[in-house]
């Protein structure tokens, strides 16, 4: 591996730095939480989280956090995808897939 200039690692930090701020829930109005033990990798999981976060990424949306949780006990619909709203009570949808 090529040794990285402290410009090159300033520039990863940032992206890193972006990346986790999709994660953090703190000032999110919106939660989408993706079952990733490991039935839910098995059952394509992480293809899933991968499409949230692009899609979010998209269309700018600021205001919802992606995470991820391991086994939510569901694991005859895996993938599964909770999703948390204000006002609202918590959906869990099952067999998502792109």
């Amino acid at each position: 591996m090529a040794k990285m200039t402290l410009e090159e690692l300033r520039k990863l930090r940032d992206s890193k730095k972006s990346d986790l701020r999709k994660r953090d829930v703190a000032g999110k109005d919106f939660q989408i939480i993706i079952g990733m033990g490991t039935c839910g990798i098995a059952a394509g999981a992480k293809g899933i989280f991968d499409v949230f976060v692009e899609e979010l990424d998209a269309r700018n949306l600021e205001n919802v956090a992606v995470t991820q949780t391991g086994c939510m006990g569901l694991c005859y619909v895996e993938p599964t995808v909770e999703v948390i709203a204000p006002d609202m009570p918590p959906v869990i949808y099952g067999k998502v897939d792109a």
